[in-house]
């Protein structure tokens, strides 16, 4: 299995004379770089991203910076297209419109304008995307630059955590895996920013939609409340749309016991877990009559929950090749150009 590209970049692994100077100059290829003479003592700034197809996925963090883009950058650098940014950590005040990115917003920047800011030590997710790819996308693709959208906006938290999720994966995804999931984000972005949804992009909604409540239901599988009606108040959607999000996969309820189910058999696997009675793992899996376990446990592994604890283990090692990753400073010229 191929993986998308990686990088990684840490100015805590340079000397410390030369850390401001190595960042300043690859963070050049989207943005004149400024450290206020008080942060430049510890300064520090580290980048992990990943190339899927021409778009860039990256975590940043860094000290507080003062980050621009003149007319005359633009003009040299021909750089063409939109940066997204959700900060989980600090934020970003525009000198321009004094618009204030705030963590979990959405700022949204256009690489062709004029850009001037302030930022705190932050930590955030930077996607950089063609104008080829978003642009026709977007009602306005022209007036969407410097541009903050709130947290509380239901499609923008939708894309948040559709974004962050997919970028903290792709380490473990297949690059055809990747690419398939790459156009409904984008639609998604589009929705977020055209802020409606037109039936072209209702499918990518409805898809991150669905990635967003399987995430909660995984994070929450073994909570004694977890229910239909706990989804449709964390999510405010109706029990008519919970029900098609998870139609495809037999319904809501058999889609939360075959999940159960998959963790009860890590857990007859688990050697740490080998003191536990079968019974015992079936209620704490949410099966209250062992027979009931056993017979749902039969229907998805073809085996009872005792000859899956008993099996022997597997001889084979999966091994997995290292490739030397690509400079992600690169990516972005050529994701501008």
């Amino acid at each position: 299995m191929t993986n998308p590209p990686e990088s990684h970049f840490d100015t805590r692994a340079l000397p410390a004379k030369a850390a401001l100077d190595t960042w300043q100059e690859q963070i050049s290829v989207l943005f004149d770089a400024r450290v206020p003479n008080s942060e430049q003592h510890g300064f520090f700034a580290s980048v992990g991203a990943w190339l899927v197809d021409d778009v860039g996925f990256g975590f940043v963090s860094g000290s507080a910076q003062h980050f621009g883009r003149s007319r005359h950058k633009i003009a040299r650098d021909g750089m063409d297209g939109y940066v997204l940014q959700f900060y989980s950590s600090g934020e970003s005040m525009s000198r321009g419109s004094n618009s204030v990115a705030t963590p979990a917003d959405l700022y949204l920047i256009d690489m062709a304008q004029p850009l001037a800011t302030v930022t705190t030590e932050h930590t955030q997710l930077s996607i950089v995307v063609p104008r080829r790819l978003l642009s026709p996308l977007l009602k306005a693709p022209d007036d969407c630059h410097d541009l903050v959208l709130p947290s509380h906006l239901p499609l923008v938290s939708l894309l948040r955590d559709t974004c962050v999720s997919f970028a903290r994966n792709l380490k473990d995804l297949s690059t055809a895996n990747a690419r398939m999931a790459l156009s409904p984000i984008l639609q998604l972005a589009a929705a977020a920013v055209n802020a409606e949804v037109d039936e072209e992009k209702e499918a990518a909604v409805r898809t991150a939609l669905a990635d967003a409540v399987r995430r909660h239901i995984e994070a929450n599988l073994l909570a004694p409340d977890l229910s239909a009606d706990s989804v449709m108040r964390a999510f405010g959607i109706s029990r008519r749309t919970l029900y098609r999000l998870f139609e495809a996969r037999g319904g809501f309820n058999a889609h939360v016991q075959k999940q159960r189910l998959r963790r009860a058999w890590d857990a007859l696997r688990a050697p740490e877990q080998s003191h536990r009675l079968i019974s015992e793992i079936a209620q704490l899996h949410g099966f209250a009559n062992p027979e009931s376990f056993t017979r749902s446990f039969r229907s998805l592994f073809n085996l009872t929950p005792r000859e899956a604890r008993h099996l022997p283990e597997r001889d084979a090692l999966v091994h997995r090749s290292v490739k030397r990753p690509a400079d992600w400073s690169q990516w972005i010229l050529e994701i501008g150009r």
